[in-house]
């Protein structure tokens, strides 16, 4: 979820514009060789989250669809809570979050700074 006080413990990489992002259209981001999906709600809020599917199919995640702050996952339909990648029932799973830091319109995702193992993956 956006925040625009950042955690010290990441390092945060400008990834563009508010602007730049389309409502319920993931983007595709590469940053320290980690591929991420990056998300805007309908309500202007931005996330983060590992481009992989938690799904037995693999995949990615990018291309799911968003309604409210819930992602599809677009190959075997799993809805995956945003703010903390969590599967939600009746499927089991997570994704990888990254915290995404606003300062003015710029947008920043943080990358974690001790080797890119986050809290939640």
């Amino acid at each position: 979820m956006s925040s625009s006080a950042a955690d010290p413990n990441y390092t945060y990489y400008e990834v563009g514009s508010t602007h730049d992002f389309l409502e319920r259209v993931g983007r595709r981001v590469i940053i320290d060789e980690q591929e991420i999906a990056l998300f805007k709600t309908s309500d202007g809020e931005l996330y983060a989250l590992e481009n992989k599917s938690p799904g037995p199919k693999g995949g990615t995640l990018v291309e799911g669809m968003v309604s409210e702050h819930i992602l599809f996952d677009p190959i075997c339909d799993w809805r995956i809570r945003m703010e903390d990648g969590q599967v939600l029932d009746p499927d089991t799973g997570q994704v990888k979050t990254y915290p995404v830091l606003l300062t003015g319109e710029q947008v920043h995702i943080g990358i974690p700074k001790n080797g890119g193992e986050s809290g939640n993956g």
